[in-house]
């Protein structure tokens, strides 16, 4: 009987379950976890102490990266699929990816350099929204293309592998993009 007025209780107010997804009678609704979130905004006066970033955009986010929990997550990774992870946008937004491996190496060179880790990745629903992470004994390095914007997530300075900035490449001083753009671009 408790069982059958907690499900009441969680169903009250519900919308009804899309017609194409029918439930059971007796089960619960599912209800999609929010993927954890390893980034942790660092507040102006901090990272003031940090010292100048390595790259100068004129607006971006400084950011503290639990880097051995996101290794973590993405250990679950393989080259089909991968865990969801959300990853922060230059306006404080954090934005969700499925993320999977992306092998760049050959077999031999991976073998040789483990700690290189490569991932590529989507936005639920948005496949456009595209992802490319790179993680190195350096830290971790991603572009994201997102609703027609570039936007990086860099190391804050060489050496570090905790506090990040993360900027839209429209943001970098007038010269500076030639190293993040291809060729005849």
């Amino acid at each position: 009987m408790l069982l059958l007025l907690f499900y009441i209780y969680l169903t009250a107010g519900a919308a009804a379950p899309p017609a194409s997804r029918p439930v059971l009678p007796g089960a619960l609704p599912f209800v999609s976890p929010t993927p954890p979130s390893f980034w942790q905004p660092v507040p102006a006066a901090q990272a003031r102490r940090l010292g100048l970033p390595r790259l100068r955009p004129s607006r971006y986010q400084v950011l503290r990266l639990d880097l051995p929990g996101l290794k973590k997550a993405l250990a679950a990774a393989t080259d089909q699929t991968g865990p969801l992870v959300r990853l922060p946008l230059p306006d404080g937004a954090l934005a969700t990816y499925q993320l999977r491996l992306s092998t760049v190496m050959a077999p031999e060179l991976a073998a040789r350099y483990p700690n290189l880790r490569t991932y590529a990745g989507q936005e639920p629903g948005h496949p456009a929204n595209d992802v490319r992470l790179e993680l190195t004994t350096a830290g971790l390095r991603a572009m994201l293309i997102r609703n027609g914007h570039t936007y990086f997530i860099e190391p804050y300075c060489p050496g570090d592998t905790q506090h990040y900035i993360c900027f839209d490449k429209d943001q970098l001083p007038a010269g500076s993009k030639k190293r993040f753009e291809a060729p005849g671009s």
